[in-house]
């Protein structure tokens, strides 16, 4: 569980929220800065881009940005600048110059990170300092008295290490997760050219030797799963899936969803692994959507099945 409490020499300056994951530092620290979009939690409460249509972003090095695209909605290829690296230790620490929209250019606060090996795991424990050199009436406060603010950031705070736990957990439960997320960017080349890694991904099923042109959706997921020493279906073919593994009534994430395409009842279909739930749809991390393996919207309508790898 994650734990809040203020702790400044200047009250009202900062606010602590600390959280233990059962990960050693190295998996912690990856998994706040590489998978930040996946444990920054979503709403306007917490990003620029109203539900879930916004990117966070982290450059991993001195000088890095914490920057977040809206990647739909009338601001489509927005950018919100944030943050900026100023301090950089894998997996030790990290340190952010923090702004929000509304501050002047003059004014910012520091976010530090530490990530301190515990026993069975790591104690991840954030600082956000620096505010009591903003006016009590600044607008970032939403006019609330300056203990009052203090306390609704510490719990601000407390929720995002709460997501960030709950994603380590999910990280060890479903580690073909990590394989998929490494390849996010793969993409098809043009006509006329191929990408190697994508017959790579074939390779292992009935696909072998065709090239990116060929559906490969479930050709991903195969290589995928392979990849941590779990067997797939060996077919190119999305709705093999649907008799792979044991079903699930509800979606977890990491679980493999498979989708009809053009007709339910046509032998074509789409596979991919589930991150979430939005609205009307599911949110995908797969292969082929788009011509790349990125995070892509499907009609939850269109759900044939959720498929999990059966016990060993």
């Amino acid at each position: 569980m994650s734990n809040v409490h203020e702790s400044a020499p200047t009250p009202g300056d900062r606010v602590s929220a600390s959280v233990f994951v059962e990960a050693p530092p190295a998996i912690a620290f990856e998994v706040f800065t590489d998978q930040i979009d996946t444990w920054w939690r979503h709403g306007m409460k917490f990003r620029n881009g109203a539900r879930d249509v916004s990117v966070l972003h982290l450059e991993g090095k001195l000088g890095g940005r914490l920057f977040e695209t809206i990647a739909a909605g009338d601001q489509a290829g927005h950018v919100v600048h944030t943050g900026t690296v100023t301090a950089w230790d894998p997996p030790r620490a990290l340190q952010i110059e923090w702004r929000a929209v509304n501050f002047a250019p003059h004014e910012k606060t520091t976010v530090s990170v530490t990530f301190e090996p515990r026993r069975d795991g790591t104690q991840v424990t954030l600082v956000h300092a620096g505010w009591a050199a903003l006016p009590p009436d600044h607008p970032v406060r939403h006019g609330q008295p300056v203990r009052q603010f203090i306390t609704s950031m510490g719990l601000w705070w407390s929720d995002q290490m709460t997501s960030l736990r709950m994603r380590v957990a999910e990280d060890r439960e479903t580690p073909w997760m990590r394989v998929a997320r490494a390849e996010m960017g793969v993409r098809a080349d043009p006509p006329g050219s191929s990408n190697p890694r994508i017959g790579e991904y074939h390779a292992a099923t009935n696909a072998a030797g065709y090239d990116d042109k060929a559906s490969w959706c479930s050709s991903f997921v195969h290589w995928t799963l392979a990849g941590v020493g779990i067997r797939g279906t060996g077919s190119a073919l999305a709705r093999s899936w649907l008799d792979w593994g044991e079903a699930l009534d509800h979606p977890r994430p990491g679980c493999i969803v498979v989708l009809w395409r053009d007709d339910p009842s046509s032998w074509k279909g789409h596979v991919g692994f589930f991150l979430r739930d939005d609205g009307p749809d599911v949110v995908l991390l797969g292969g082929n959507q788009l011509g790349s393996v990125c995070e892509q919207h499907h009609p939850r309508a269109n759900v044939l099945g959720y498929r999990w790898p059966a016990a060993t």
